[in-house]
């Protein structure tokens, strides 16, 4: 199976395709990785969502990916610690009004579902890792939230565990396409009034890396449909 990833930095590329060669297609910068039965095409999804849905287009349209898995950064709207993780279980777009205009085109919902299937395997690597996660709603919009006010207003709006600015897209066409999707975002920080300080400060890029790394490496050597 050839198993789409997208990610958030180019060094998950470098680190997950060693033995691939980066590549750039329609201006998305990827690398061809052998992994078990699979083969991962790790993509670099830039900033926001008309970035992320023109790299999945990319990856299901040009690289003829099978699945889509994106693990990426997340502001807290729950419970979790800094570190913890959201399994999306729904993917939201909290910036969008009103809702019902996105449904009128093809996947025909303004709400994304995740693949069981892959939400499975997913839960299963987040055990074994020992992350602290929660099934929740991704509320995604092209804004960085940094207030209390906003936030809380997009937790009443969604009903979201967290708020991040590609999910929905990655969700939105990968649906549109037919092909199965997951979604796990790692928290960065409280997406509050000390958020910019929090991102820079407590989830450093290395530390993230020690867990985006070995998870895409797992889901991709072990996952089938």
């Amino acid at each position: 199976m050839r198993l789409g990833v997208v990610v958030a930095f180019e060094a998950e590329i470098g680190r997950i395709g060693d033995q691939g060669e980066i590549k750039t297609v329609c201006g998305v910068r990827y690398a061809e990785v052998p992994l078990g039965k699979n083969t991962a095409v790790i993509a670099l999804s830039g900033i926001g969502k008309v970035n992320a849905g023109a790299c999945v287009q990319v990856l299901v349209s040009v690289l003829k990916c099978e699945a889509i898995l994106n693990i990426g950064l997340a502001g807290n709207a729950c419970d979790l610690p800094l570190g913890g993780a959201v399994l999306a279980d729904r993917v939201v777009y909290h910036d969008l009004f009103p809702e019902d205009f996105i449904s009128q085109d093809a996947p025909g919902t303004s709400e994304f579902i995740p693949d069981s299937r892959m939400r499975e395997a997913a839960r299963q690597i987040l055990e074994d890792m020992g992350i602290e996660y929660r099934n929740g709603t991704v509320a995604s919009g092209d804004q960085f939230i940094s207030d209390n006010t906003l936030k809380a207003s997009i937790i009443q709006k969604t009903g979201c565990s967290c708020v991040e600015m590609e999910g929905a897209a990655i969700a939105h066409i990968s649906l549109k396409n037919g092909i199965p999707f997951c979604l796990v975002k790692i928290i960065s920080d409280n997406a509050d009034d000390d958020a910019g300080e929090q991102f820079d400060e407590t989830v450093l890029i290395s530390s993230y890396l020690e867990t985006s790394v070995p998870f895409i490496r797992r889901f991709a050597e072990n996952f089938s449909f």
